[in-house]
């Protein structure tokens, strides 16, 4: 398996962004989810959101593609459920930090 080499700057910004990503997304929804739950469905009736929520899985996809085909990294159904859990501002820099630190086998 190929590794990703990074420099020690860029996986600490990596994982200052995975931080970042999935506090912020989740702490916004997951408020909105036990404060206002009307948010969540007026958000879910919403065509245009509903358009942006498609578009996130549709590069969930690409992405998980694209992970498993570099033969780096914990693979693609690590980044799905990273994503599921988290959010793309998540399992991007978060799966790109775990590919940079495997050791060659």
């Amino acid at each position: 398996m190929r590794t990703l080499t990074l420099s020690s700057q860029t996986r600490s910004f990596l994982l200052l962004l995975a931080g970042l990503g999935i506090v912020v997304p989740n702490g916004v929804f997951l408020w909105c989810l036990f404060a206002d739950f009307d948010l969540v469905l007026a958000a879910l009736r919403n065509p245009v959101a509903l358009v942006f929520i498609a578009e996130a899985f549709l590069v969930m996809g690409l992405l998980a593609w694209l992970a498993r085909r570099s033969g780096r990294g914990p693979g693609a159904g690590a980044f799905i459920v990273m994503s599921l859990l988290g959010s793309l501002a998540f399992s991007v820099p978060a799966w790109l930090w775990l590919a940079s630190r495997e050791k060659p086998s």
